[in-house]
């Protein structure tokens, strides 16, 4: 087991100096590691805690990409562009779901203020880099959209971590390439002409063992976080909070194998360990929906919402998720999900129990449509599924490699009777819902969802996609349209200053959360493409170290 520091070889129960820092940090995602960088830079000690042999959590399998509102970053100032605080939130609050703003408001202020200084922070004091995107803000026709909050990370050599160089958890996709090289590349629909066309640039990468996107995130988070003294406990799963005569959360018990050990903390202990997708009992109590496949490690069990609930902490959001469509792929000899999106083609139609449409294929939120309810609270268009034929999955890679994962996920039909008899759709409502959707794509025009047209997310989409062609060249094919986790985003309800608090509102002394342990103030509904996990979770482990760097208490 790697670690920095002491270490018991049984339980310890007497806490000395050695065991002893300013502030623990549960978890070493993207949140984790802000807080801990930006407590130790001002010269706190931290230990970071991970319940695993690898850093970076569910951030480090990310595409690392990074969603700062304003007043602008630095990167969007530099370049010419505005953004202030006042268009941030009114972006914000016209996008989110109805009544969220009556407790979620002070939040997103707080995470506008705090952006742009913890993005100045994290540079500071790490080899971080970010570059500007062009990616906009989906909801480009609600006031307040900007296309310049989006930034991806540059790349790194994981060279520089030397003993922790091969400590960082890798991704189900390759991360050499940048987004920009990714984008230039084309790899979801031209993987081997897109990966000949970067050769030397991932040659030179490979031999420099430089990385970009997720890995490289935590690569330059980390390497501050070393360079800054902070401590760090591999395969330390935390189990337990201490709570002082005081009533204030001052410790963390880990287990190591059949060790327990007790770790102190003198002033606050930041919560940041993840989501609870891979605890079955937690994901089917809360998830409103059955669940195809998650993206994130197979730790993300919950360990730090059931250590605040025995505290009494409220929580909020549980039903919300990052969710995706996704292909199947192995990872660590489990069956994960491929983060990336696959069900939008122009060939392809989704429809639900009754082989029936009931949304814009190309809408932002079809995900989040396959868990409405109706009045009774049962799922109304589950099972859904997605409709199409073989040439779409000829020219789609991530379906026609991916698919050996899980023989069965994708099922092959030489006709529409024969599919409705695979999937238990009534056959003449899907041959009567396909002839529907090939009129429409013979004429251009969706007269029932106004595919492509209504919204300029799905006009961006249609653009680079194509609007609509026929289903009409068998075998037809279908997929099941479950939700896929990146990961969960309900958690433990905390204040604008990331404490944690009780049902009665009042605060958890000593306890903070961030990361997609918390209630997060943004939920699956998120006002962004891509980024608003990681961005707004640095922000949050920023805030929450802030906030316990004010706090004169001892």
């Amino acid at each position: 087991m790697d670690r920095v520091g002491k270490t018991p070889e049984v339980e310890q129960n007497i806490v000395d100096d050695a065991f002893t820092t300013d502030i623990i940090v549960v978890g070493s995602g993207a949140a984790a590691l802000t807080a801990a960088l930006t407590a130790a830079a001002s010269g706190r000690t931290v230990r970071i805690i991970e319940k695993t042999a690898k850093i970076g959590g569910t951030s480090a399998m990310s595409g690392g990409m990074t969603w700062l509102l304003c007043p602008a970053n630095h990167y969007a100032q530099e370049a010419g562009f505005s953004d202030t605080p006042e268009e941030a939130l009114q972006y914000i609050r016209q996008t989110a779901p109805a009544g969220w703003g009556e407790t979620e408001d002070p939040l997103w202020a707080s995470q506008v203020e705090n952006g742009p200084a913890m993005l100045k922070l994290v540079e500071a004091h790490s080899p971080l880099r970010f570059k500007l995107t062009s990616v906009p803000d989906p909801f480009q026709e609600v006031e307040g959209a900007k296309s310049t909050r989006i930034l991806s990370v540059e790349p790194i050599s994981r060279k520089i971590l030397g003993p922790f160089r091969k400590k960082i958890r890798r991704s189900t996709v390759p991360q050499r390439l940048t987004f920009h090289e990714t984008v230039a590349a084309k790899l979801d629909r031209q993987p081997i002409r897109g990966t000949l066309k970067f050769a030397p640039t991932i040659v030179r990468r490979w031999l420099t063992d430089s990385v970009a996107q997720g890995n490289g995130l935590i690569v330059g988070l980390l390497k501050g976080c070393v360079n800054l003294g902070c401590l760090i406990e591999l395969e330390s799963r935390a189990v337990e909070f201490t709570v002082s005569d005081a009533g204030v959360v001052d410790g963390v018990k880990v287990e190591r194998g059949a060790s327990r050990v007790l770790f102190k903390a003198r002033k606050a202990v930041v919560l940041a360990s993840g989501g609870f997708e891979w605890d079955p009992e937690m994901l089917s109590k809360y998830f409103p929906s059955e669940v195809d496949f998650k993206s994130g490690p197979s730790s993300n069990e919950g360990d730090g919402h059931k250590m605040a609930q025995s505290l009494g902490a409220a929580f909020a959001h549980m039903d919300e998720g990052n969710i995706v469509i996704q292909p199947p792929i192995e990872y660590e000899g489990k069956l994960h999900g491929l983060p990336l999106r696959i069900h939008a083609e122009p060939d392809a139609i989704i429809v639900d129990h009754s082989a029936k449409r009931f949304a814009s294929e190309y809408e932002y939120w079809i995900y989040a449509r396959t868990m409405d309810r109706g009045e009774d609270g049962e799922l109304i268009h589950q099972p859904a599924w997605v409709i199409s034929h073989w040439p779409m999955v000829k020219r789609t890679p991530l379906i026609w490699w991916y698919r050996r994962y899980k023989p069965g996920w994708l099922l092959k039909a030489s006709s529409l009777d024969e599919l409705a008899a695979l999937t238990g759709l009534p056959a003449e409502n899907l041959k009567s819902t396909v002839q529907r959707f090939n009129g429409f794509a013979r004429q251009g025009k969706d007269l029932d969802f106004a595919r492509g047209t209504s919204s300029f997310y799905e006009k961006q989409l249609a653009s680079s996609l194509g609007l609509m062609k026929e289903i009409n060249r068998p075998p037809f094919v279908a997929y099941r349209f479950r939700p896929s986790l990146l990961g969960t985003k309900g958690g433990v309800r905390t204040n604008e200053l990331g404490q944690a608090l009780r049902s009665d509102g009042s605060v958890i002394a000593g306890l903070y959360c961030a990361g997609n342990v918390m209630a997060g103030p943004i939920g699956a509904r998120a006002p962004s493409q891509v980024g608003t996990t990681i961005g707004p979770y640095m922000t949050w482990g920023y805030i929450c170290a802030q906030s316990i760097l004010r706090d004169n208490r001892r």
